[in-house]
């Protein structure tokens, strides 16, 4: 009988032929299963008088679509680096190839860069939480992607017990072995949570982060190089900074007006500060953290309670409660079958020009050819490397199997069953219910090769 691994991968066909992902997929997009879903909590989008309000609506996506993933064709996996932070200096810092200093003002690559940065400065909105935050917003697509009313009629699918077969390592037609979808269950399948799962987070585990920021603020100018495949954890941080001569208008708080945009093109030819690669969300991160309280986190689920901070720190911060639980593998259990409806979300950045990233013929000053990203699924060492073009939700889930009893020992206190966050779950016999939607994927395409060329010597 199938087992648990057999149940993951046809979970992952399933999806995956449903976007037209199975026989001959694009060879630079990729279905990332997020390990484990990301719930969507309906309290955060939700104003006092408990109303769905579309602008906490429109802040919880976009920090979701915001996230720059690691490089993996199976998980979706945040980086800590975010995509606005990582485009604005990328279009700060760009230069054509073969183009003095003195002429820049009228080359027409430089002006359509300096265009991208000032059309990228109009998309600005200040967070509806933190008035310290501020988010370029990104428009999905359907716009009722976070009504728990409108799910109950997303495509449904229904895989019964005989249709989930035993995993073949040798079928490159299964979308789940070609992306080398085996990975995501090697750390185990069932996330437990431990008797110190409130104050480790918050204490031990994010030392270590302050530890590696300490070290990265104090050495970012004596970094030459850096070669990194970026981890919100590791401790390599140090590694990911490195100066780069970067102009910036000395007027940022003019009105964006065409006035402006003048000036803009000016500093861009003559003013050179020094910039590092990105700083910001580790500094920002390491003060959040510092600020975290117990009473701020729901102990029986482990997740930060709603309305307490903006989109995008509750994202961080859930990941990081969650991120270092001990795993278990299930132990015993097949003939599994499930029930789900999902939906894809297209995701539309208004505010990024992939088609001027794409362009030809330029460098990121004082870079290094594909030093963000080198266009390729292998080898790529970038921290800019993939690109998120669609969510998947899921809502309604109910998966039935012939448990072992370790595994219904574990279940009762764990956070997660492979890729579905179970933390609001109910266990009856032998049929788990997960209620609520959550982000259980994404589509993520390859970005170009960035910067095309290496700035001269």
């Amino acid at each position: 009988m199938a087992n648990a691994i057999d149940f993951i991968a046809s979970v992952y066909n399933t999806l995956a032929n449903a976007f037209n992902m199975g026989g001959s997929p694009p060879p630079n997009i990729f279905l990332q299963m997020a390990w484990p879903g990301i719930p969507i909590n309906s309290d955060d989008l939700k104003n006092n008088s408990g109303q769905y309000d579309k602008l906490l609506a429109e802040e919880l996506f976009t920090s979701l679509a915001n996230i720059a993933p690691t490089l993996s064709k199976s998980k979706f996996e945040n980086s800590a680096y975010y995509i606005d932070d990582l485009y604005d200096i990328i279009l700060s810092s760009a230069r054509p190839n073969g183009i003095p200093d003195t002429d820049l003002g009228t080359n027409p690559m430089f002006k359509l860069f300096a265009d991208a940065q000032y059309e990228f400065g109009q998309y600005v909105r200040g967070s509806n939480v933190d008035p310290l935050e501020i988010y370029h917003p990104c428009k999905a697509t359907p716009t009722n992607w976070y009504d728990e009313t409108a799910a109950a009629f997303w495509t449904k699918v229904t895989i019964e017990s005989n249709k989930i077969k035993p995993v073949d390592l040798t079928d490159k037609s299964s979308p789940f072995i070609r992306s080398n979808g085996l990975k995501l269950i090697e750390g185990g399948l069932i996330k437990m949570k431990s008797p110190n799962a409130i104050i480790e987070p918050i204490k031990s585990r994010m030392n270590n982060i302050i530890t590696s920021n300490k070290l990265a603020v104090a050495n970012k100018y004596n970094t030459k190089i850096y070669t990194t495949t970026p981890s919100l954890f590791q401790l390599n941080t140090e590694k990911v900074f490195k100066e780069l001569d970067t102009p910036m208008a000395n007027k940022t708080y003019e009105m964006l007006n065409n006035k402006f945009k003048e000036k803009l093109l000016t500093a861009n030819t003559l003013t050179k500060i020094k910039r590092p690669i990105p700083i910001n969300s580790f500094v920002k991160n390491e003060k959040l953290i510092k600020n975290v309280k117990i009473q701020d986190i729901n102990s029986d689920q482990l997740l930060i309670k709603p309305n307490i901070y903006s989109a995008k720190n509750s994202i961080f911060l859930n990941d990081l409660l969650i991120k270092d639980l001990p795993t278990q593998n299930s132990i015993g259990a097949d003939s599994f079958g499930i029930s789900f409806n999902f939906c894809r979300v297209n995701i539309d950045r208004p505010w990024l020009n992939l088609a001027l990233l794409s362009m030809p013929g330029w460098n990121i000053y004082g870079g290094t050819q594909g030093q963000y990203s080198t266009g390729t699924a292998e080898n790529n060492p970038g921290i800019f490397p993939m690109l998120t073009t669609s969510f998947v939700l899921i809502s309604n889930v109910n998966i039935t199997a012939n448990w072992s009893v370790t595994d219904k020992e574990n279940l009762a206190s764990a956070v997660s069953f492979g890729p579905f966050d179970i933390r609001n779950s109910t266990f009856n016999q032998n049929k788990l219910e997960i209620k609520g939607i959550q982000l259980i994927g994404c589509f993520s395409r390859l970005t170009p090769v960035l910067a095309p060329e290496s700035a001269p010597a």
